[in-house]
């Protein structure tokens, strides 16, 4: 496997272009926001595609390819996986770029799990008061009802950390700028693979993250499959 290539990030932001015929996530930071990297992929962000990561000079080179599921560098080695099952599935039952379209997968963040080779298994827990408002037992069996809940995640920045015992994982904060997504990310462990936290932040975009253009361009595009 190729080395992480932004292994020297500890904090980083994302903002997420929403389309009908891509769907784009520009990594940022320093000060100037420069923008670091670019994750995009063919087609709204409904559609079943994995994301080509780009980064080097004018953002040219193609370094990895993510899912919400996982990741794999550019010589399709594995990097790790993210299993959004809520516990239904085991890790050995995720393929990196199996992407999140599964009845079994979970819209609740704290429920999923980053799984990198030579670290321990890193489990979500909202990490502020939105968070654990918005995503709880309560919340979870009135949704598995069909019975809409206003929750403080549409409108509030939401954190959710990954972390165990051993490992003090990452954090993902998201929120709404505009009619754009934005997160803002924390790697307190330097071993963990950015590229695995990348993946993480696809799997947000599809699943948990609201804004007005997101849900105007899914309503035009059908569920892919």
């Amino acid at each position: 496997m190729t080395p992480d290539p932004f292994g020297t990030l500890t904090s980083f932001g994302a903002v997420v272009e929403f389309g009908t015929k891509k769907t784009a996530l520009d990594v940022v930071g320093g000060a100037d926001g420069a923008v670091l990297a670019r994750l995009e992929k063919a087609g709204d962000v409904r559609q079943r595609a994995a994301y080509q990561l780009f980064a080097g000079p004018d953002l040219r080179q193609d370094i990895a390819h993510l899912t919400p599921s996982g990741a794999r560098d550019s010589a399709e080695a594995p990097i790790g996986i993210v299993n959004l099952s809520g516990g239904s599935r085991t890790d050995a039952d995720i393929a990196p770029l199996s992407g999140a379209r599964h009845s079994y997968v979970s819209h609740d963040p704290t429920r999923w799990a980053v799984v990198q080779p030579g670290l321990p298994r890193l489990t979500g827990t909202g990490a502020d008061r939105a968070t654990k408002l918005t995503f709880n037992r309560v919340a979870r069996f009135l949704s598995e009802q069909g019975l809409p809940v206003p929750t403080p995640g549409l409108v509030a920045p939401m954190t959710v950390r990954y972390q165990a015992e051993g490992c003090a994982g990452f954090t993902v904060t998201t929120r709404m700028v505009a009619k754009r997504g934005r997160f803002e990310v924390t790697v307190a462990d330097p071993r963990v693979d950015r590229r695995l936290v990348l993946a993480c932040l696809t799997a947000f975009t599809a699943l948990v993250l609201w804004t007005p253009r997101r849900e105007g361009i899914s309503s035009l595009s059908p569920f892919r499959r």
